[in-house]
């Protein structure tokens, strides 16, 4: 019986012990703090786990790095004129070139109308863009003015090799002339990629080697002169409640109906002197009839 009591005495001992452990404070934030160190060392175990996986040598998996110097799933990104996007000259260096053709402004003076005409097959044709050319019909890269995708890249019996890029918003660029082409239909480019060189053409043979440049908006031609460095979005915010001023509806690209009174200046000065000599004589002939009525009166007269 002594020897039950004592162990009995023993357990009550050690119960007591551990109620008074259990009621310390300090016992249940160590016990968080302990499951809260744990958690974070397995999950900073775990990622490091992950930045150690090694690619197998055979090559098995592919891994491409994009244009901006981080990895993808090898998809292309598509560039697209943003807004801050400033119109260029479709040139490396805009210095090198010079324009050798102008737009054709409804609103110009006769002498810039009449150097913004193109002659071609006997008529003269208004211009829908600008022409570039570098001294000594040397060649040069034709570059795109914005960033875009291009929805034309063919060769033309006329106009030589033409590339159209839409960016947007019913802004299309185009370039004609080219002597060779660098890109393809359905490419997407970034403002600056080149599309070509500059060439000849059958519709504007006195431009010699030359690059055209055209800027529609919504099929519209508008001046690349006065919308040059401006942003893509000064652009396409553009709103016309009519034809703008330095806007014309003919399609130049096959030149096939000539332009009223766009024939060579002789031809014009010659019309109006023989409309005078007409009205002239006209008058005269008038005169003579007159006379010859009033003789017949008179004679009526005197016979009677």
């Amino acid at each position: 019986m002594n020897e039950d009591n004592k162990k009995t005495s023993k357990n009550e001992e050690r119960s007591f012990q551990v109620q008074r452990f259990l009621r310390k404070r300090w016992l249940v934030p160590a016990i968080y703090l302990v499951a809260a160190a744990g958690i974070l060392s397995s999950a900073l175990y775990f990622m490091q786990g992950q930045d150690e996986i090694v690619a197998p040598d055979d090559g098995s998996i592919e891994v491409e790095e994009n244009q901006f110097g981080s990895t993808g799933l090898g998809e292309d990104a598509v560039p697209v004129a943003s807004g801050s996007e400033v119109i260029k000259l479709p040139v490396a260096d805009e210095n090198e070139v010079n324009i050798v053709g102008s737009f054709y402004d409804v609103n110009g003076t006769p002498e810039e109308q009449q150097s913004a005409l193109v002659y071609y097959n006997n008529y003269y044709y208004q211009n829908k863009g600008i022409d570039l050319a570098k001294d000594g019909e040397e060649s040069f890269d034709v570059t795109a003015s914005l960033s875009g995708t291009i929805v034309k890249a063919e060769k033309d019996s006329l106009l030589g090799y033409v590339v159209e890029i839409d960016h947007d918003n019913g802004i299309v660029t185009h370039y004609h002339s080219l002597g060779e082409l660098n890109v393809e239909e359905g490419e997407t480019v970034r403002q600056g990629d080149v599309l070509g060189t500059a060439g000849r053409s059958l519709y504007n043979e006195d431009a010699g080697v030359h690059a055209h440049f055209e800027i529609r908006q919504n099929g519209l031609a508008l001046n690349p002169e006065e919308v040059l460095h401006q942003t893509i979005q000064s652009l396409a915010e553009l709103s016309f409640d009519e034809e703008p001023n330095n806007v014309t509806d003919q399609d130049t690209e096959k030149a096939e109906e000539p332009q009223e009174g766009e024939k060579e200046a002789a031809d014009e000065q010659e019309k109006p002197v023989d409309e005078e000599k007409d009205q002239t004589d006209k008058p005269a002939n008038e005169d003579e009839s007159a006379d010859d009525q009033a003789g017949d009166e008179e004679e009526i007269n005197e016979s009677a």
